[in-house]
């Protein structure tokens, strides 16, 4: 995995054997080429938003002679997946999960028509990203979490089910999956968060103006921390 960054190596890793992957935002297409010189799958999309990363995308594709299994487009989201490609893999890595929420949202049930499983890597804002996945029926079925360049990525994989089990709030917050592998980064990370947490809970709660809303939501949410630690 040469190309790969800690981040994607963990990303890779969650993609199944024999699938057919698009890969929302692509960035260099460094992921579908790892694919598919490893034959994990079969036939990739690498979408692209803008034309200055398809031409990046484009040239990487070309250099290692994929340009027949790994199709480079240019659109918005899930715009680049028509019915016919088939695509049961869908792959979206390194936005904010508010951008992730949106892609998915603005997805047609064509789009969407042969997804069985997610991948999902928002920078931030990873339990907007869960509520959408159980709104959705998408079942939690594996979660990672790695340090990279002093930044903490979490990795959610989720499959399409009839009815998605409900997560509490906890789990929303922290990873239910997450919560039960409590690795060292998982730990460090929400120590580190609680740490933050209880520090502004004292700043607000001396402050003029005491919005005691705000701070009992984070008191719920430094409650929830403590029991999983």
């Amino acid at each position: 995995m040469t190309l790969l960054s800690k981040r994607l190596q963990a990303v890779y890793q969650m993609v199944d054997k024999d699938t057919r992957v698009a890969d929302i935002g692509s960035d260099h297409a460094y992921l579908p080429v790892e694919l598919i010189e490893e034959k994990i799958c079969q036939f990739a999309i690498a979408g692209e938003v803008a034309p200055g990363p398809i031409s990046r995308s484009k040239a990487d594709v070309d250099k290692f002679g994929l340009s027949k299994q790994i199709d480079v487009r240019l659109g918005d989201g899930l715009a680049v997946i028509k019915p016919e490609d088939q695509i049961d893999t869908v792959v979206i890595a390194g936005m904010g999960g508010i951008l992730i929420q949106n892609i998915l949202t603005r997805a047609t049930v064509d789009q969407l028509s042969n997804v069985k499983t997610l991948i999902l890597q928002p920078n931030i804002g990873e339990p907007l990203v869960r509520h959408w996945l159980v709104e959705n029926n998408f079942e939690i079925v594996d979660e990672d979490i790695v340090e990279e360049e002093h930044h903490v990525y979490e990795i959610i994989k989720a499959n399409k089910v009839e009815q998605a089990k409900p997560l509490n709030s906890a789990q929303f917050l922290m990873g239910p999956v997450l919560m039960t592998k409590k690795t060292p980064t998982f730990i460090a990370k929400w120590q580190h968060k609680l740490n933050s947490y209880q520090k502004a809970v004292e700043n607000m709660s001396h402050a003029k103006k005491i919005d005691q809303a705000k701070i009992d939501l984070m008191n719920q949410d430094i409650k929830y921390i403590e029991e999983i630690l």
